[in-house]
């Protein structure tokens, strides 16, 4: 069979060269289409749920909000199995889908389903979302939003460094291609915190559920239609939008003899961080540090060079006192090991030929069996690109191993 097959590509060359051509094209094609990242992604297809109850006991998360949820998702299509863990505060469920499932319609299914039991769980526990559609390697740059040389703490607080990372930076960032979400660490998150005080509360013969009950009624904005005059009409709106700890004091809890009793008399309203359990250090200095989140499926180095292009817009949005800079970006790893499979190649490349002219003589044979092995490569990555497989460390340093067997 190996003699017909070498005696018919002698016969047929043109056929040989066309068919060597085509393959090319095909390969170079798969070889900027094949995704390139770090390291294999072997993450399941999964989607998970994250329901936040702040001041919530882990036992008291279980019963209200994690067995509800699990419950719920349990009879969904193509599900293998179902995890959660219950914590302070947070309840997390994992719903593991068979690899043949479509990460989007999973999360789909898992979206109606939410809609449907977030009527079901108890109100003021707060309400199930899903998390971002990533996985566990798709960490793929990291940075801080720290304090310019010489600028104190009193000049910026850790609140400020937070906020512009969530309201600034953040959402810039959102908006490179294939960036599914940046999360955010350390820092303080600012609230506007109702500091009550219980004597003055009882003197004015209120409770804390006055107090709680007024916030969100005293925070709104309505619109109330329109008003005819001749042959205008006027929009009637309802202002009534909290923006400040002023605007928060001035609510009226109730009123004694004609006389208003302010929020601000029986509380103190102060801007202030919200609890933590941690914080993020850089040199020895507090920062926040922001992590760009690759959606799954995605070139994780064609992702970091989108987020490079927004990293400027996010620099010029920030003031002069704060700055940006870059912690860890996977292109790094990536450019190495794809340095270290292009060298094995052309190493291996020229060993071949110089041992073929050194024991054939002929210049002409050498280059013939040189030939196959970019080829050879370049059908590897069709296979890669039909199969759904990464350009990735141990892919490439497979290839870089096959191509010193066949230099062998």
């Amino acid at each position: 069979m190996l003699n017909g097959l070498v005696e018919a590509s002698l016969r047929y060359k043109f056929l040989v060269i066309i068919i060597f051509a085509v393959v090319a094209f095909l390969g170079m094609n798969a070889v900027r289409n094949v995704p390139i990242d770090a390291f294999p992604d072997v993450t399941p297809v999964q989607v998970n749920v994250y329901t936040e109850s702040p001041g919530l006991a882990a036992e008291d998360v279980e019963e209200l909000l994690t067995t509800p949820v699990e419950s719920a998702l349990a009879g969904l299509p193509k599900v293998q199995e179902i995890r959660s863990v219950s914590l302070f505060g947070l309840s997390f469920v994992s719903v593991y889908f068979e690899d043949d499932m479509d990460v989007y319609f999973a999360r789909q299914l898992v979206g109606e389903r939410l809609q449907e039991i977030g009527d079901r769980l108890p109100e003021g526990y707060g309400k199930p979302s899903m998390g971002p559609n990533t996985s566990g390697l798709g960490q793929v740059y990291w940075y801080t939003v720290e304090r310019a040389p010489g600028v104190t703490k009193e000049q910026v607080t850790d609140m400020d460094l937070r906020t512009w990372q969530e309201w600034t930076v953040r959402l810039i960032l959102r908006t490179a291609p294939g960036v599914d979400d940046v999360s955010s660490w350390g820092g303080g998150e600012r609230q506007f915190q109702v500091q009550i005080d219980p004597q003055r509360l009882y003197a004015r013969g209120l409770g804390f559920k006055d107090v709680i009950d007024s916030l969100p009624a005293n925070n709104g904005q309505v619109g109330g239609n329109v008003m005819d005059v001749g042959r205008e009409q006027f929009l009637v709106r309802g202002l009534g939008l909290l923006k400040n700890k002023e605007d928060i004091g001035a609510i009226v809890l109730k009123a004694e003899h004609g006389v208003p009793v302010y929020l601000r008399d029986v509380a103190s309203v102060v801007e202030a961080p919200a609890p933590r359990f941690g914080a993020v250090t850089r040199d020895g200095e507090e920062v926040v540090m922001g992590q760009a989140l690759a959606r799954i499926g995605e070139n994780a180095k064609d992702v970091v060079e989108a987020v490079k292009t927004k990293i400027g817009t996010a620099r010029a949005a920030l003031p002069k006192t704060m700055v940006l800079r870059p912690i860890y970006e996977r292109t790094d790893l990536v450019n190495k090991a794809v340095e270290t499979a292009v060298r094995a190649l052309v190493e291996g490349s020229l060993l071949v030929a110089v041992i073929l002219f050194l024991f054939l003589g002929e210049v002409r044979s050498a280059l013939v069996v040189v030939i196959t092995l970019p080829l050879a490569m370049l059908i590897a990555f069709i296979g890669m690109g039909q199969v759904g497989l990464s350009a990735n460390l141990m892919s490439l340093a497979g290839l870089a191993i096959g191509i010193g067997m066949m230099v062998d």
